[in-house]
């Protein structure tokens, strides 16, 4: 229709003449009708493709403009709900700048924050309960994608207006000191017991829970100490004034990461997502460790 030539529409569609020849003749037979005749060196429409041509148009109208090339997405005109799985830890360290800069950035949209968990994550992202998770995560799927957010580090936290001892600790005053210690079980003990152990020490573990924020309060006017993930270790959330230290002994670093499912990873909402909250927590950790470095100086 537009080129008025078999040879013009071959060249156009980047075939060569006899397949746009065979595609012709097989739409001659599909829709009944020449469609074409040629009359000298032009092929002349009929009535019929006359009057197939706009419709025919606006088909491809679509197909070239809102499915081959998806709309960019737009937060601020975004009404439905972002959908942000947290582990404990990573909720309570990050969820309010998550949230600021969400609502900031898309004003109409809601947020849900979903507890999830090593054990749970990957159900919840198959299922879609969730857009995205944060926490550590020792494995994956094939059908998921990892984004590495940061890597974390070990801190001893305690009221050392009530510990009073010189900074670091010591190991001595490590071990004299009772503890609390993060589990997701009914064991007392983490791999820090095991290190230990191969240097023929042990601690005394007084308390232990699931629950990250209770520990960071349970340390207030105590002698407690815990070793805890330095992020919420140097929190401000809590406007306490506990004191924070590298552990008299070597704890390995984890890795926070965010999850997503690995067949929306081109999705213009999940994309702008993920950047935005990759962006809000490597911003918070920046902060929070270059506070930590002035205080020192």
């Amino acid at each position: 229709m537009a080129c008025r030539s078999v040879s013009g529409a071959s060249e156009r569609l980047h075939l060569g003449q006899p397949a746009t020849s065979y595609n012709l003749k097989r739409l001659r037979i599909l829709l009944d009708d020449p469609l074409f005749e040629r009359q000298g060196n032009i092929m002349v429409p009929t009535s019929r493709a006359m009057e197939l041509a706009p419709k025919i148009n606006t088909v491809l109208s679509i197909i070239r403009d809102d499915i081959l090339q998806p709309a960019a997405f737009e937060p601020a005109a975004f009404t439905e709900k972002f959908v942000v799985g947290f582990t404990d830890y990573a909720e309570q360290v990050f969820g309010p700048d998550i949230f600021d800069h969400l609502i900031q950035a898309a004003p109409q949209c809601q947020i849900l924050f979903q507890a999830i968990d090593s054990g749970n994550c990957e159900q919840a992202l198959e299922n879609g309960d969730v857009d995205i998770a944060i926490g550590v995560f020792k494995t994956s799927g094939e059908h998921l994608c990892r984004t590495f957010l940061y890597r974390e580090k070990h801190v001893c936290l305690f009221d050392n207006t009530i510990l009073n001892v010189d900074l670091p600790i010591s190991l001595a005053e490590y071990l004299a000191t009772p503890q609390l210690v993060i589990t997701a079980n009914q064991a007392l003990s983490s791999p820090v017991d095991i290190t230990l152990a191969d240097m023929n020490e042990a601690r005394r573990v007084v308390l232990g829970s699931t629950r990250f924020l209770t520990l960071r309060h349970m340390i207030n006017g105590r002698r407690l100490l815990c070793v805890m993930a330095e992020m919420l270790g140097r929190s401000e959330l809590f406007g306490d004034s506990v004191t924070t230290c590298t552990p008299p002994i070597p704890i390995p670093d984890f890795d926070i990461d965010m999850l997503s499912r690995e067949r929306d990873k081109q999705h213009p909402k999940t994309q702008w997502l993920m950047k935005q909250v990759q962006q809000v927590i490597q911003a918070k950790v920046s902060k929070l460790r270059n506070n930590e470095i002035t205080t020192i100086k």
